[in-house]
């Protein structure tokens, strides 16, 4: 490919590595990437696309994915894409024009406010990491549509494919990942209070063995990961101080799981292990469910909602303008 060195195209089609576009000011997060290819083709096969239907992109980055859209739906005309960065959306409706889909539609704006004049949609997908599901996605998604969207589960942002029908919105997990986070009005709100800064001074006790061997034990690397995934949305799912990775923390006090070891350090270290460890034995007492294990429903929060549940579940989430209620399935 004209332009660009080996090693720069070894890194563009490494098929799990993410490439950032807009590359933050010290100390932010980035604001735009593009996603590693196995996650495009993932969310591609999960929105289940057919000819003709109508979609909704929610960031539009660099553009690919609307042209990957386009050409699944048959007709650029039918994809909308939108961007709360107007440099994004200027270089990516030049780019696509350059391309020959000049009939796609490009929009700048707050994507939690969907694209109310070229709605129903049939899909609509975001490819941002997202802390609730916006009405307007439900209001402008066709009665049989599917919304597919990576929803903030602690640091980590599960794919969520969500539907609607005489049960109300329902959703089941389909996909792991971490996407950067959405920009506009959903970054106002934080669901998650964990923080965790590693001190030096950490107490280290070996994990134990149960809790060791149900998260390695014997398993492959790929299911070690598999586990250290779920568990770690079970996590998010059971306390709010969860923390990237296997932990929880509270911006003093932290405790995680690390190599066959729980480590602690703050004044309230003590409490968070045993909180920690807590949960990992329900996790495992439950079978280790992993996320296709799942269900869920959001229930609207305006209005007078009962109390939110047992611990025993269904678990509840308090998210923006909605109510998560989440159950296992046998």
């Amino acid at each position: 490919m004209q332009g660009f060195s080996d090693h720069a195209l070894q890194a563009i089609y490494e098929p799990t590595t993410a490439l950032l576009t807009r590359l933050p000011p010290a100390g932010t997060s980035a604001t735009s990437s593009v996603s590693a290819p196995i996650i495009v083709a993932s969310m591609l096969a999960e929105m289940h696309l057919e000819f003709d239907l109508r979609v909704l992109e929610i960031g539009t980055g660099s553009g690919y994915n609307a042209a990957l859209l386009a050409e699944l739906v048959g007709d650029p005309a039918l994809v909308t894409t939108i961007d709360l960065d107007s440099g994004l959306t200027d270089e990516a409706a030049a780019r696509l024009e350059r391309m020959g889909f000049e009939r796609l539609v490009v929009r700048c704006g707050d994507g939690a406010g969907g694209v109310a004049d070229r709605a129903p949609f049939d899909r609509i997908v975001a490819t941002v990491g997202c802390r609730d599901v916006s009405p307007a996605w439900i209001e402008q998604m066709n009665a049989d549509g599917e919304l597919l969207v990576p929803l903030e589960h602690g640091a980590m942002h599960p794919r969520v494919v969500i539907r609607r029908s005489e049960e109300g919105v329902t959703g089941r997990f389909v996909g792991r990942s971490a996407f950067v986070r959405m920009q506009g009005v959903q970054a106002d709100h934080q669901l998650w209070t964990g923080d965790m800064t590693r001190p030096a001074d950490l107490q280290v006790s070996s994990l134990p063995p149960s809790v060791a061997e149900s998260f390695a034990g014997k398993a492959s690397e790929r299911d070690v990961m598999r586990r250290f995934w779920d568990f770690s949305t079970y996590l998010s799912i059971r306390d709010r101080r969860a923390v990237s990775g296997l932990g929880l923390g509270d911006g003093v006090s932290i405790a995680f799981m690390e190599n066959g070891a729980i480590c602690r350090a703050g004044a309230d270290g003590l409490e968070l292990a045993t909180r920690l460890l807590a949960i990992a034995r329900d996790w495992i007492e439950l079978g280790l469910p992993d996320i296709d294990r799942y269900g869920m429903r959001f229930v609207p929060r305006s209005g007078n909602l009962p109390p939110a549940d047992s611990p025993d579940g269904p678990w509840t989430i308090e998210r923006i303008d909605y109510r998560q209620e989440i159950h296992l399935i046998s």
